[in-house]
Formats: structure tokens, C-alpha cells, sequence
């Protein structure tokens, strides 16, 4: 009894500690499944949310590289708008102020607007001909001289250029009159100590976040300033955006092959220059706050699951302990009712059991009934066939012998055949013999009747009648010939065909030979059929008497189950 004890005890105890495991394990799982789902979702917006600040970064730059450009094209078209320069320059143009005198009032002019700002280096004035009117500051070379529209209002920015090692952007402003007829231009130097700031402000981008500015001349991406990572220059990619945004395109991409390893870039074109602007980042960098972050919210999480899982297993471990007590008292109650209800389960199976063997039983003696009758009536029919084939293989057996005696006189009938035809072979030859020797007869007649002849022409008229008697009878030898030859033809067909009837004779022999054979063989095989069916007779009726008495036997069995049914 302290043994049961002990081990109903020792039974609770470990199915507290698995309820408590399992409990913990549950609330692990589902607070990494809380984060799983919270963390990936959050992953994704953060990610997305560098991205814009990327393409924020792009857009800023964009808007203050327009904004320098913006500014210097003011400078241009208030140097260029200045009514006094105008009005000269529209009047020498027309003939009514010399050329001396229109460069000394533009030089003035021009000389206080590059007093005026700081970033000027240089202007160059020109006629409505191309012509050079004058130069102020530093010279503007001869091959961006051409690079002006020659009509309407747009401005055209050229460079970065480089003049005596240092960069230089080129402002070519046209000057109009009210009726917009164009005067002459202007190409005005401006230093880019601003702009480059601009672009090489680095400002939130970290170690590998650089700003990347340039153009496509004939089909080739140029920059206006060096990229501060320019160990391995830039990639493939950055190539690529500086090209669409050239094309007006704006927007975010990703490359796995940048020069540094993975990137990210954003891209804005810079409309009023045909400029592109492209902002790039590893990707590394450009992602890991967000990898920060959600490392510390991971740790948050984990934290706060552990915590809470900490505080259910406080709380279940005195339920787990009432749930085990009322546990022990269901188990008893269940182990009793399992009892109560197996013995009663085995009782009805019990019954059951009996009830289909019954059942079974009953089904049987019908069928039992059936093929004892089935049976029965076979062996009644087997004994009919069986006498029926020993009356027709007794007739048998007698024909057989007739035939066998038949057979006996074919045979015989066939050798005094096949004797006659021996003596007829036997004549044909003797006749050809005598032919032979009648030809050989009529070959000697004739030759002794050509004697008679030639002896008959030595005589003279005393032979001229044993000469008729020579010629006729040579004629007699010439139709023993003839008719010697035509009985050889003839012997030989015959001799053929007594050929043929010999070899057909004997064949027929050997023919009625097996045959006599077989009706012998067939005669015994008869004896043996008849002494077998002599046998199955005597079987069959021994098999129709049992049959019969095991139907006896199985009525007696079918009453005997109709009496238990009844009974039970």
C-alpha cells in the first residue's frame, strides 16, 4: 500500500513538472510567434522608411543644386537684362553708335556687375553677329563660344569645365529686345565652390553614403566632381541612374554588384542642366539601424516572454496541484466505470458471438442442405453417364475388332498386289529383251538386203529380180524398225508406270502396316477404357449410396439445429 502510494506521488509530481514545462513551452512559443509576426512587418517599414530618407536625400541636393542654378541664371539675365547695355548694343546693331564706343559702355557695365558678385570670374559679350564685343575677368575659351541657342529665351549651362586647374560652370544668356529679336548673348564664369559643397555634402549618410553628379556626353556618363570613395570608381549601377535621371527619370534602385559590394541608390534629374544626380549607400549601412532596432525590440520582446512565462508557472503551480488531486479522484471514478463497463462489453460480446454462430450454423445447414441434395443427384446422373459410356465403349471395343479384321484382309489383298505387280515388272523387262533383239534383227535384214542390192547390180539383168526381192525386204526391216522402236516407247511407259504402282503399293503397305498397328494399339486402349469405366461404375454407385446416407445424415443435423433455435 505505501508502495502504491509513493508511486501515485511520484506519478503527481512528474505530471505537475510536465503541465509546467508544457505551459512554458506554449508561452515561448507564442510570444516568438507574437514576434515573428510583429517583427517582420516592422522590419519591412523600417527598411522602407531608409529607403525614402535616401531618396529624401536625393531630393534636398536636387532642389539646392536648382537652387544654384536658379541663381546663376538670374545673375545672367540681369547682366543681360540691363537697359543701358541693351539699348547700345541694339543701336550699333542698327548703325548708330560705332564699335569703340559700344565696348568701352560694355566694358563699364560689365566690369560693376563683377564687382558686384563674388561668384563672377569672367563675362564675354557678343553681337547679334557672333562678333566679340568685349571681355571682362577671366577669359572664357574659344570652344564653348558656339555653345549658345539662337533664339528665344532659354539659358544653357555648360560644364563644369575646367580652366587653368580650376572648375568653372558657364551661363550663355540671350539678349532680346521688347520684340524678342536677339541683340546678342552673353556667356558668363562662375566659381563652383558652392555647388560642389552641395555635392560633396555628405551630411546623414554615413561612411559610404556619397552624392555622385555628372551628365552623358556621346553616350559617356562624365562627373563634375570626384566621389570621395574613388578607390574602385563607380559601379556599373550608379552609371545607370546618372543615364535615366539624365533622361528625366527619378526613383530608387538596388544593386548586388556595386563597386563596394551591395548598394543602394536614388536618383533625380536636374531639369533646368540636363544634369542627373544619384545618391548611393551600401546597403549594409543604409539598413543597419534598422537591424539595430530590431535587434533591441527582439531582445525587448524576449525579455518581457520571459518574464511573463515566469509569472504564469507562479500562478499554475497551485492549480496544477488542485487539477492533479481532482485529476487522481476522475481517474479513479473513470477506472471503475472502465471496469464496470468492460465486464458488461464482454458479456454482450460473449452474446453476440453465440447469436452469430447460431446464425452462422443455420446458414450453413441450408447450404449444407442444398449440396447434399445437389450432390446426390449428381452421383444419380454420373452412374447414368458411367453406364451409359460402358455400353458405348463395349460397342466400340467391336468395331474395333472388325476393323482390326478388316484391316487383316487389306493387308493381305495389298502383298498379292504388290506380288502381281512384281511379275508385271518382271514381263516388261523380258519383253524389252526380245525388242532388242528384233531391232537387232532388222538392223542385220537390212544390212544384208543392201548387200543383196549392191550384189544384184553386179549381176546385171540375170539379178534385177533378187534385186526387187533386196528392196523389199530392206523395207521389211525398215517397219520391223520402226515397230521395234515404238514397243520400246510403249515398254518404257509401261515400265514407268509399273514403277510407280510398286513404289504407291508399297507406301500403301506401309500405310495399311500402321494402321494395323493402330487399331491394335486402339483395340487395347478400348479393353482399357472399358475395365476403367467398369471401375468408376462400381465407384459411382459406392458414391451414390454414401451420398445418400450422409443426406440422411444431414437431415438429422438440420433437425437438431431447428430444435436449438427453438430452444434458445
Amino acid at each position: 500500500m505505501v508502495k502504491t502510494d509513493q508511486r501515485k506521488q511520484n506519478s503527481a509530481l512528474q505530471l505537475q513538472s510536465r503541465l509546467l514545462i508544457y505551459s512554458a513551452l506554449g508561452a515561448i512559443a507564442i510570444g516568438a510567434s507574437v514576434a515573428i509576426a510583429s517583427i517582420m512587418p516592422l522590419s519591412e517599414r523600417l527598411k522602407e522608411a531608409e529607403e525614402r530618407n535616401l531618396e529624401f536625400a536625393a531630393q534636398t541636393r536636387t532642389l539646392a543644386i536648382e537652387e544654384f542654378l536658379l541663381r546663376a541664371q538670374d545673375i545672367g539675365g540681369q547682366i543681360a537684362s540691363r537697359t543701358r547695355a541693351r539699348n547700345q548694343l541694339a543701336a550699333y546693331n542698327q548703325g548708330q553708335v560705332k564699335r569703340n564706343e559700344l565696348v568701352q559702355v560694355s566694358r563699364d557695365i560689365l566690369t560693376d556687375a563683377l564687382n558686384q558678385s563674388e561668384e563672377i570670374e569672367g563675362i564675354m559679350r557678343f553681337d547679334a553677329n557672333g562678333q566679340t564685343v568685349t571681355q571682362i575677368g577671366l577669359a572664357i575659351p574659344e570652344e564653348f563660344w558656339q555653345v549658345m541657342p539662337l533664339s528665344g529665351n532659354q539659358t544653357v549651362f555648360i560644364g563644369p569645365v575646367d580652366i587653368a586647374g580650376l572648375s568653372y560652370l558657364i551661363v550663355g544668356t540671350l539678349i532680346n529686345n521688347e520684340t524678342a529679336q536677339v541683340l546678342g548673348r552673353d556667356l558668363v564664369l562662375f566659381k563652383v565652390p558652392r555647388l560642389e559643397r552641395i555635392v560633396q555634402n555628405n551630411s546623414g549618410l554615413g561612411e559610404t553614403g556619397e552624392i555622385i553628379l555628372g551628365r552623358v556626353t556621346d553616350g559617356r556618363v562624365e562627373l563634375f566632381f570626384e566621389p570621395r570613395n574613388n578607390e574602385n570608381g563607380i559601379s556599373g549601377a550608379v552609371k545607370n541612374a546618372i543615364e535615366r535621371s539624365v533622361l528625366g527619370e527619378s526613383g530608387f534602385m538596388q544593386s548586388d554588384s556595386g563597386s563596394n559590394g551591395p548598394e543602394v541608390i536614388a536618383f533625380n534629374p536636374i531639369a533646368i542642366a540636363n544634369w542627373g544626380l544619384a545618391v548611393k549607400m551600401e546597403r549594409q549601412e543604409l539598413y543597419q539601424p534598422v537591424q539595430k532596432q530590431i535587434f533591441d525590440t527582439g531582445i525587448a520582446i524576449a525579455i518581457l516572454t520571459l518574464l511573463g512565462t515566469g509569472g504564469m508557472v507562479i500562478l499554475l503551480r497551485p492549480l496544477t496541484n488542485k487539477a492533479i488531486v481532482q485529476t487522481d479522484e476522475l481517474e479513479q471514478q473513470i477506472q471503475e466505470k472502465s471496469a464496470l463497463l468492460q465486464a458488461k462489453t464482454a458479456a454482450l460480446q460473449t452474446e453476440q458471438r453465440q447469436r452469430e454462430a447460431v446464425e452462422e450454423a443455420l446458414q450453413q445447414r441450408n447450404e449444407l442442405k442444398a449440396s447434399s441434395r445437389q450432390v446426390a443427384d449428381a452421383c444419380a446422373t454420373a452412374n447414368l453417364g458411367v453406364q451409359e459410356a460402358q455400353t458405348i465403349a463395349t460397342g466400340g471395343g467391336r468395331s474395333v475388332e472388325r476393323t482390326l479384321a478388316g484391316m487383316t484382309t487389306l493387308k493381305d489383298n495389298v502383298e498379292a498386289i504388290a506380288l502381281q505387280i512384281d511379275h508385271l515388272h518382271e514381263g516388261a523387262r523380258q519383253i524389252g529383251t526380245i525388242a532388242s533383239l528384233v531391232g537387232s534383227l532388222a538392223d542385220q535384214t537390212n544390212m544384208l538386203a543392201l548387200n543383196a542390192a549392191v550384189e544384184a547390180v553386179r549381176a546385171g539383168d540375170r539379178g534385177k529380180g533378187f534385186s526387187v526381192i533386196a528392196t523389199e525386204i530392206r523395207k521389211l526391216a525398215d517397219r520391223s524398225r520402226q515397230s521395234t522402236d515404238k514397243i520400246n516407247i510403249l515398254l518404257e511407259d509401261i515400265q514407268k508406270s509399273v514403277r510407280a504402282t510398286s513404289k504407291a503399293t508399297q507406301e500403301g503397305t506401309k500405310t495399311v502396316q500402321v494402321n494395323f498397328e493402330i487399331v491394335q494399339e486402339t483395340a487395347v486402349s478400348l479393353t482399357g477404357v472399358l475395365n476403367a469405366i467398369e471401375g468408376v461404375s462400381a465407384s459411382a454407385q459406392e458414391i451414390s449410396l454414401a451420398t445418400h446416407e450422409q443426406a440422411v445424415a444431414i437431415q438429422q443435423l438440420v433437425a437438431a439445429m431447428d430444435m436449438i433455435k427453438t430452444s434458445g
